[in-house]
């Protein structure tokens, strides 16, 4: 048991990675006897978010709390001097808007240790407001006291790179309990009898690279097969995909779901899920796929080829490789690969380095060093 009281920050922009390993880790947190509270932030007039019902519907502890868009540092200090009267001895923040509006406090303001977790790094276009905010983020990082990490590799990221190896922690995300983020639901519509189902999920856009996967879809070599791709995520790249598969007359093959909050189930109905992205930290999709027994394909970027044993527990190829993903399909359509094998594999490695257990005692040890 422990006393210590943790305030985690989040400007949530859906149910997403980031969202869901939170809500796993505070879940977790209380199991250990930690504090932990949400604090949830947005702009003003914001309605309630993806996040905050669904904290709300788990019974997680969780405050709203919305600011004025932009670097408010006013709103800032008004946080930290709420959390220094609400008793919480560490501030953990998920995303950079947090990590600039307290990192750039001085500690004497703050007082109170802040932790991040770097969930992943998608780089901005260059002279873009993103671009700025990531520039300001890399040099606050280096004044924070602890930057967790989703996986080793990251240490070695172009704005990670900076951060004193001393600073750092490798804390693999976690999942808790298939039925503890999602309530029974549905399973994949198919149009055809006995087809090979690919799921995918992600928010549509450039770095998810889900235009890969289609355009193997088309030119996949496996004669007759009836094999059906399902999209789940929303962005702008919706239409632009849509004629692309219509482009490449497959579009009777490609369902797009929209945003889904049932992804555990339709795991259960699918035969593959396909990770095609350009870059990743360590995805929750994977792990989810991971502990449900699904066979995996996926790209062979961040932590993905590490949580997949480097291709003993699921199938690695180059996300700038059509060729190599038309392979795999061909080879998963085929049975030339043992899914059932290949997913075992990776059920194992899930229960002996992802679970949200795992990940919240780990957490626990670097609150203890930095109080």
């Amino acid at each position: 048991m422990t006393d210590i009281k943790v305030l985690h920050l989040i400007d949530s922009g859906g149910l997403y990675g980031a969202e869901k390993m939170l809500l796993t880790l505070v879940a977790e947190q209380i199991k250990l006897g930690i504090e932990p509270v949400i604090l949830s932030a947005g702009e003003l007039g914001t309605k309630e978010k993806a996040l905050e019902l669904e904290a709300r519907k788990l019974d997680l502890p969780i405050v709203v709390w919305r600011l004025e868009p932009g670097l408010n540092f006013k709103q800032a200090l008004t946080i930290a001097r709420w959390a220094r009267k609400e008793r919480f001895h560490v501030l953990h923040s998920h995303g950079y808007k947090f990590n600039i509006l307290l990192g750039i406090l001085p500690r004497g303001l703050r007082q109170l240790p802040l932790v991040t977790t770097v969930h992943g790094y998608v780089h901005a276009r260059r002279w873009s407001k993103m671009w700025v905010y990531e520039l300001v983020d890399q040099f606050v990082l280096r004044r924070l006291d602890k930057v967790c990490l989703v996986s080793g590799h990251m240490r070695n990221l172009k704005g990670l790179a900076r951060v004193s190896y001393s600073k750092t922690a490798i804390v693999e995300n976690g999942l808790g309990p298939s039925r503890a983020l999602h309530a029974p639901s549905g399973t994949l519509p198919t149009r055809f009898d006995a087809s090979f189902k690919i799921l995918v999920v992600g928010r549509l856009s450039p770095e998810k690279n889900i235009a890969l996967l289609i355009r193997a879809l088309a030119n996949c070599r496996v004669a007759n097969a009836a094999i059906e791709v399902f999209i789940v995520g929303e962005g702008h790249l919706r239409t632009h995909l849509e004629r692309l598969a219509k482009g490449l007359e497959c579009e009777h093959k490609v369902h797009f779901l929209g945003y889904r909050s049932d992804v555990p189930d339709l795991m259960k109905s699918a035969d593959l899920l396909v990770i095609p992205s350009l870059t990743e930290g360590l995805p929750i999709t994977l792990l989810e796929a991971m502990r449900s027994g699904l066979p995996i394909a996926a790209s062979a970027v961040g932590g993905i080829p590490e949580a997949l044993d480097h291709g003993r527990a699921g199938y690695l190829f180059n996300p700038n490789s059509e060729d190599e993903l038309v392979n795999a399909l061909d080879h998963f359509v085929t049975g030339k690969i043992n899914r059932a094998q290949t997913a075992e594999l990776a059920e194992q490695r899930f229960r002996e380095i992802y679970t949200g257990e795992l990940m919240a005692k780990k957490y626990l040890s670097i609150y203890s060093e930095v109080i």
